[in-house]
């Protein structure tokens, strides 16, 4: 899949997402094939005032600097090895079988995900022949005038990490 999606940005021209998505073909690729030489940790396990300072820091570089300027892409270089660390990972131990409310879950969710996949490939094919991006508006298109703002920025990024948190589920919970 990732292969694909280097491919795509490729044939778009967006080099710089291109090289994340090669270099993470290339990591997993690597680690299949055993190339590695590297044992995986168990899942991290992050501090709620870690996770807030990040989150802030993150956010108010965003707030304060241009957009895709020299900050940002020390912000995303900074910030790559921390998500790498804390998405790529091996679970240990038993798991639990699923339940029908989580294969449900798992389903609705797959679904969604893949529903909008297509529609955002079927958005730029046809913004990209048509030439018209209005008519058919990426993703990126519609959350454009959203970003241009630092209010923007720093909420998007703020709302994007608390998500990506709640979804890797780093938190403990309380019983």
């Amino acid at each position: 899949m990732f292969a694909f999606v280097t491919a795509f940005h490729i044939n778009r021209g967006s080099f710089g997402d291109a090289l994340i998505f090669g270099l993470g073909t290339l990591l997993l690729i690597a680690d299949w094939k055993k190339l590695i030489p590297w044992h995986m940790p168990e899942k991290p396990k992050l501090n709620v005032w870690v996770m807030s300072l990040l989150i802030g820091l993150s956010c108010s570089v965003l707030f304060f600097a241009e957009r895709n300027g020299w900050q940002d892409k020390i912000l995303l270089i900074a910030l790559a090895p921390i998500a790498l660390v804390m998405v790529y990972y091996r679970d240990h131990g038993p798991k639990p079988g699923a339940t029908k409310p989580m294969m449900r879950s798992k389903w609705v969710w797959m679904s969604l995900a893949l529903i909008m996949a297509v529609s955002e490939l079927f958005a730029y094919i046809f913004a990209t022949v048509y030439k018209d991006d209005r008519s058919f508006p990426t993703i990126s298109i519609l959350v454009n005038p959203v970003l241009e703002s630092p209010y923007g920025r720093g909420i998007f990024l703020a709302l994007w990490m608390l998500i990506g948190f709640g979804l890797l589920q780093f938190r403990k919970r309380r019983t």
